[in-house]
């Protein structure tokens, strides 16, 4: 067999099994890092939307969308969702959806306004998989 060419059943074996390992130890650190990525989406979202209710205060004398039912927008919902037009349009701001993340505006009963962006797995480092604010009649935010 001189002149074969090619890899042995073993070589291969060999490649699999440490192509396996590699891909069984990146896994845990691209979860960490999707983890990462989307808190802070989370984090940056939830800081436009404070700052665009601010806004829209001072230009309304009232907070987006009032009293009612309030607006929900999940990440599965289609993109053409009339909600998600109507929060862009009343906040100027871009909502990005199909991002992992759902959005709840709604009336604190207040004046207020409360503000919720979740996400279906652990976003934050403490296991926590939202970010939710409160925004009163007087500007002050308070996050929980």
């Amino acid at each position: 067999m001189k002149g074969s060419r090619g890899f042995t059943l073993i070589e291969l074996m060999v490649v699999i099994a440490i192509l396996g390992v590699l891909a069984a130890s990146a896994f845990p650190t691209y979860r960490t890092f999707r983890r990462r990525a989307v808190g802070a989406e989370a984090t940056t979202i939830m800081k436009q939307l404070v700052n665009a209710e601010i806004m829209y205060f001072l230009q309304n004398d009232k907070y987006f969308p009032g009293p009612g039912p309030g607006i929900a927008v999940f990440s599965n919902d289609p993109p053409n969702k009339p909600e998600i037009q109507q929060v862009q349009d009343a906040l100027n701001i871009k909502l990005p959806v199909r991002h992992f993340l759902d959005f709840q505006l709604s009336d604190d009963g207040s004046g207020g306004v409360i503000i919720r962006i979740d996400a279906s797995f652990p976003i934050f480092k403490d296991g926590s998989s939202g970010i939710h604010a409160i925004v009163d009649k007087e500007g002050n935010v308070t996050f929980f």
